[in-house]
């Protein structure tokens, strides 16, 4: 075997371990009310350790994150978003975040 190779080995078994950390997860944020949630949201997803891509779809109440699994767990992406006030897939806000958030982000019954 020559050096090249070996190397183009390598780099495949790099690049093939690399693309199968990534995972593409779809989140249900139905509690999203406007721009301002979607975009705390976002804000708060992009600092997340590990998180590569985040869209966020304020008209579907939805959004999709692209992240490392081995750095960061659909656990902890749940977790952040549910720490600010704000619903995600079946996990519900937490209620003192909730309760400060802008009367422009609440459910209109919570208004």
């Amino acid at each position: 075997m020559t050096i090249k190779t070996v190397l183009n080995i390598l780099i495949a078994g790099l690049l093939i371990s690399c693309s199968s950390d990534t995972k593409t997860v779809d989140l249900e944020l139905e509690s999203m009310q406007c721009l301002s949630c979607s975009m705390a949201i976002e804000d708060i997803l992009v600092d997340l350790d590990g998180v590569e891509k985040v869209a966020i779809d304020l008209r579907n109440k939805s959004g999709k994150v692209t992240y490392k699994a081995s750095v960061v767990n659909m656990e902890a992406i749940e977790k952040v978003i549910v720490a600010i006030g704000y619903n995600v897939n079946d996990k519900k806000a937490d209620p003192e975040a909730y309760a400060n958030l802008e009367i422009c982000c609440k459910k209109p019954e919570d208004q």
